[in-house]
């Protein structure tokens, strides 16, 4: 593709998205606005939240599972919700930065990307807002005595989201330096594979007719922005090193430690173990349980966390695997360097999946 076409394509790209996002919000409101009025119904406490497969831990095989009252496998439901909008939160944390850095070439050579990556950052805020109504319900539910509410590890970058806040704009800029042209193809590259990974879950609640109607309209209009995430992650993967002057510098290592960061060793388990671990040792709901069943029960949900990991899950496995087959195929990466981003994933067993349909 030639440079003009590929500037023509990606500005009315970035404009139509714009203008979609501002009828949505025209339309809807703020996601935040629909949180505040989902998360204080009637019904909030009395229906499941999610469906029940998505517990990878399969906690209700285990027999200290089977032994909860209702009222604490409903409550282990709602909390399901709070570690998967934790782990789309802290990721959006990331983005909100990051957007801007990834696309600050562009400035001066396409300023529609730069306004659309402006008006996703502003989505991304507002997104927050909404999951921390959720989060914040949760909390008074079922930690009263905690000050803030429950949030997982982050996904990537450093394990602590207080160190992470004041690192992002210095990861950006370090970034943009040592990767050059090469930081908007990756970034984007990454942001749409994460992007995909959760989009089945999502539907799932949004379609999910068990679930309190507020909830279900939170996922479903938070995911009409994600699939527009998804559209911008592919367009500027596929055509940013077709506009962006390429520069002759790569460095294999570099990029491979880039990756690395994106997606840090047996940080998808330690996430969901930790907060499972903070879930049955302080939540006051879970207390009737006694200390070696709690125990019992964790062992149990580490193990198959683990395991399970080692497999897209049965909602991914047509959309993701899909959707990252044709991102990363498409993405305009030398073939060096694309080689370099999927076998990289591949040399660890839980990333692995995300790229198992990849041909190159």
């Amino acid at each position: 593709m030639n440079r003009e076409k590929a500037l023509h394509e990606l500005n009315r790209y970035a404009e139509m998205t714009i203008r979609h996002s501002q009828h949505q919000y025209s339309k809807h409101g703020t996601l935040h606005s629909i949180a505040q009025s989902a998360f204080c119904a009637p019904d909030l406490w009395k229906k499941p939240w999610v469906p029940a497969d998505f517990d990878i831990g399969m906690a209700s095989t285990h027999p200290v599972y089977e032994s909860f009252s209702s009222e604490q496998k409903l409550a282990w439901n709602h909390l399901q919700w709070g570690l998967e909008y934790t782990v789309v939160g802290q990721g959006e944390r990331q983005i909100i930065t990051l957007n801007n850095y990834a696309v600050r070439r562009y400035r001066h050579i396409l300023p529609s990307v730069v306004a659309l990556e402006e008006r996703e950052s502003f989505e991304e805020v507002d997104h927050l807002a909404a999951f921390q109504e959720g989060l914040d319900a949760l909390r008074r539910r079922y930690f009263p005595q905690r000050r803030k509410a429950l949030w997982s590890r982050p996904a990537s970058g450093l394990p602590s989201e207080r160190a992470n806040k004041v690192l992002r704009h210095a990861i950006g800029a370090i970034a943009d330096k040592l990767l050059g042209n090469n930081f908007p193809t990756l970034f984007f590259l990454t942001r749409g594979i994460k992007t995909h990974n959760f989009k089945p879950f999502e539907n799932a609640i949004a379609q999910f007719e068990d679930a309190p109607s507020g909830v279900a309209q939170v996922s479903h209009l938070h995911r009409l922005d994600e699939s527009r995430h998804m559209g911008t992650a592919l367009h500027i993967a596929r055509l940013s090193n077709h506009i962006l002057e390429r520069e002759s510098f790569e460095s294999r290592r570099l990029f491979q430690a880039a990756v690395h960061a994106a997606w840090p060793k047996n940080r998808m388990s330690e996430y969901r173990i930790g907060y499972w671990t903070t879930v049955l040792k302080t939540s006051p709901t879970f207390a009737s349980i006694p200390q070696p069943n709690r125990q019992a029960l964790l062992q149990h949900i580490s193990v198959n966390i683990r395991s399970n990991l080692q497999q897209l899950h049965v909602r991914q496995a047509h959309l993701t695997r899909q959707a990252n087959k044709r991102i990363v195929e498409l993405a305009a990466l030398s073939p060096k360097l694309k080689l370099a981003f999927v076998e990289t994933l591949r040399a660890d067993p839980v990333h692995a999946n995300l790229v198992d349909a990849v041909e190159l």
